[in-house]
């Protein structure tokens, strides 16, 4: 029998999470979900002294270029336009978080916050990118997550990373270099909602364009925890906008 305050499980996860809203926290705040906005004055690209600038909490950029949104409709699906953004404008452009995500401890944290008795089973990660330029094959140019210690710019250091092999999106893990590579929708320049879903139970990452489930690759051991970012290598330009990353049940 319900007492009258009876709630589903799913609604009681959405009120008890904790959002950490700014990248520039990300580092010192402990929660369940965790928010990038790019915007003026936070990439890497300046040095302007700003106390929310990402280069002070932890992160590690190039010349990226804070580009304002434009183009969109009135809160229209049909005409989005560009977000606000980073853009990647020079080979080797790259931003990459602290090292955070998906170990035992960071989880266990998001777990205690939320109220939950068992730990996550996800570790999510979903962002708004446009591929630019997309006519190579650059397994290095796009964004993903990154192993423990790893560089965002290193093949070998990704854990789940998405990038154009010229013609195709395509996600590559465990070790990069083609070890584990699985392909997508052909590529454009268009801004897509891309979405990285790490399972426990399945030691897999399943991958989402525009919530459309791309496929699956599996995750590599004693890796974690983990980074999060993007980078440009030679002719590929990846282009980062709004970001969320999560733990779910």
């Amino acid at each position: 029998m319900s007492n009258g305050n009876w709630m589903p499980r799913s609604a009681f996860l959405d009120l008890n999470r904790k959002h950490v809203l700014m990248g520039s926290r990300w580092v010192q705040s402990a929660g369940s979900d965790f928010w990038l906005m790019p915007g003026a004055d936070v990439s890497a690209a300046e040095d302007t002294g700003s106390q929310e600038q990402l280069p002070e909490w932890g992160w590690i950029g190039t010349s990226l270029v804070d580009t304002v949104g434009a183009g969109a409709d009135f809160m229209s699906s049909a005409d989005k336009g560009a977000p606000n953004h980073f853009l990647t404008n020079a080979t080797g452009d790259l931003l990459e978080s602290p090292t955070l995500f998906g170990g035992y401890i960071h989880a266990e944290m998001a777990m205690k916050i939320v109220g939950m008795r068992k730990m996550p089973t996800d570790l999510i990660v979903e962002f708004w990118g446009s591929m630019s330029v997309h006519s190579a094959d650059e397994p290095r140019s796009g964004w993903g997550f990154i192993e423990d210690g790893g560089s965002v710019a290193t093949e070998a250091d990704q854990i789940a990373f998405i990038s154009s092999d010229g013609s195709n999106f395509q996600l590559a893990a465990n070790g990069g270099a083609g070890a584990l590579t699985d392909a997508g929708a052909a590529d454009d320049a268009d801004w897509h909602l891309f979405k990285i879903r790490l399972n426990v139970a399945d030691g897999l990452a399943y991958w989402y364009i525009d919530d459309v489930l791309q496929g699956s690759v599996a995750i590599t051991a004693d890796e974690f925890p983990c980074s999060f970012g993007f980078h440009a290598l030679a002719t590929n330009r990846p282009l980062l906008g709004p970001t969320h990353i999560s733990y779910g049940w």
